[in-house]
């Protein structure tokens, strides 16, 4: 003759009980409902062929058990280092589609400003001639110059805000 099965509301009853008994031992709640959920398949497989006495002492017996091979497994466990060369130097796919549309608002800001101006913005900031040099070159001011420098600042300044005005728009 075989021992009764487990009824139901004595199931959902103990789940209750084992899981506030294997919460005081284990803080990971994900661990916690894993070893409840193994304890009771194994206590509901284990009556179906067994007489037992105290069902609630097994089903505590079986939990801690599980508890410390889950605990011993962790330990054997062999840990890797992250190691510092898995870090990749690129820039994020993000940052290269930002710095293309910067890259593109500078172009088109450029191909706006009149052939005098652009020409002294690429002297100066480009390849680093000084103003009197290009006055010279140019026959300009020095005062010329730096007011053609100024300006075409503030004209790339005003179309990069604009395109990146435009580009937070987009991204909402």
């Amino acid at each position: 003759m075989s021992p009764a099965p487990l009824p139901f509301l004595w199931i959902a009853d103990e789940r209750q009980r084992l899981s506030r008994f294997v919460a005081g031992r284990v803080r990971d709640h994900g661990l916690c409902e894993d070893v409840v959920q193994e304890t009771l398949a194994r206590l509901v497989a284990y009556v179906r062929d067994h007489k037992v006495d105290n069902i609630a002492a097994l089903a505590r017996r079986i939990a801690l058990n599980l508890i410390s091979d889950h605990f011993r497994a962790e330990r054997l466990r062999p840990t890797e280092a992250i190691e510092d060369t898995l870090a990749c130097d690129n820039p994020l796919p993000e940052q290269v589609l930002m710095h293309k549309q910067r890259l593109e608002a500078f172009t088109e800001a450029l191909k706006d400003m009149p052939p005098l101006r652009r020409e002294v913005l690429i002297r100066r900031r480009l390849h680093g001639e000084t103003c009197s040099d290009i006055a010279r070159s140019l026959n300009l001011s020095v005062d010329a110059v730096e007011k053609h420098i100024t300006r075409g600042l503030r004209q790339l300044h005003e179309t990069l805000a604009r395109a990146e005005k435009k580009r937070k728009r987009y991204d909402a």
